[in-house]
């Protein structure tokens, strides 16, 4: 009685303060955990892992076709060519005292050295920053005051965006590794081959209770989990970082969940046998979860395998512990 008359919002005489949701003592099992992501995720939640259900991408990538015949580096070389771009910057101190040298310096420093991660957001691509406030991604827009300030400056400091900076996909949830795997479709080839550093997250999963049974804090909707991805979706997206042959440094990062994860351990040889032909790196890093019992496996391979991880509660799965603590990872 006094219940309903709490809901109907008569006064009572009984003193009700909610606490919370109640949290179980013991954790759940796979079933009801399986059960669960039935109820709350049923347009993703796979039924049969032989004939899984088709999902909608991301975004289309029809979006990102170049609907110009020209970059606008070809464009605005037009204008350098017939003389009417110098005759612009002529009165402009920045052209006409420093030298090209001392310019592209100004502009390696005033828009290089940044983990740029592209986030998808309404089927546009946004540069984000992953903020320790709440693990959330906050736009940013600062890398591109630089190439806009004019036709001059875009022409000479461009490449120094995708050259000097490290692309990020695969951290966080909202951050999509289709952008990966369509660059072809979003940037102009000479862009692409500008890039030199790539860093890629994996959030590999095996069997049925997905990473909920490792991981009960992802329930919390506040938290940016990364989500879970199969092996299929491994090999596809390295094939084609075997296409960037103009790539410098790699690295690779993989977390594990699901109660048969531990079946990883056995796939690494054929996982990682496919990236030794990157040889032309100079560096490459690998970041696996699971120990491995023949210490001389990759001894001879391009890459280097660290296996060092620590729990990260607030982002959901353990991440790499690197050998220097002030390094930013992300």
């Amino acid at each position: 009685m006094d219940l309903l008359k709490r809901l109907l919002g008569r006064n009572s005489d009984t003193n009700y303060t909610y606490r919370g949701a109640k949290l179980p003592k013991e954790p759940l099992t796979p079933r009801e955990i399986e059960e669960l992501h039935r109820k709350l995720h049923p347009d993703t939640h796979i039924d049969n892992a032989a004939q899984p259900k088709e999902q909608e991408p991301i975004f289309d990538a029809r979006d990102w076709n170049v609907s110009h015949s020209r970059s606008l580096e070809e464009e605005f070389s037009v204008a350098s060519a017939d003389g009417s771009l110098q005759k612009a910057q002529s009165k402009s101190s920045l052209f006409s005292r420093l030298p090209p040298e001392v310019r592209g310096q100004i502009w390696s420093y005033a828009i290089g050295n940044h983990k740029v991660h592209l986030t998808v957001h309404g089927s546009r691509l946004r540069q984000s920053a992953f903020g320790s406030n709440g693990y959330q991604w906050s736009p940013q827009r600062g890398l591109l005051r630089i190439p806009l300030v004019c036709r001059a400056v875009y022409i000479e400091s461009i490449s120094y965006l995708y050259s000097n900076n490290t692309f990020c996909f695969g951290f966080g949830q909202a951050s999509s590794k289709l952008a990966l795997t369509s660059l072809n479709t979003m940037l102009p080839k000479q862009h692409i081959a500008s890039m030199k550093h790539i860093e890629v997250g994996w959030h590999l999963f095996k069997g049925v209770s997905q990473y909920y049974d490792s991981h009960p804090q992802a329930w919390d909707i506040t938290l940016d989990v990364p989500a879970p991805e199969t092996e299929q979706s491994w090999n596809n997206v390295c094939a084609e970082l075997l296409k960037l042959s103009h790539l410098r440094t790699l690295r690779i990062v993989v977390w594990l969940s699901g109660d048969g994860r531990a079946g990883f351990v056995n796939m690494e040889e054929a996982m990682l046998a496919p990236l030794l032909v990157m040889g032309h790196l100079e560096r490459f890093d690998i970041h696996l979860p699971w120990k491995q019992d023949d210490a001389s496996l990759w001894n001879n391979a391009p890459f280097k395998v660290s296996r060092g991880f620590k729990v990260r509660e607030m982002y959901g799965v353990s991440i790499p512990l690197l050998n220097n603590p002030a390094y930013d990872f992300y």
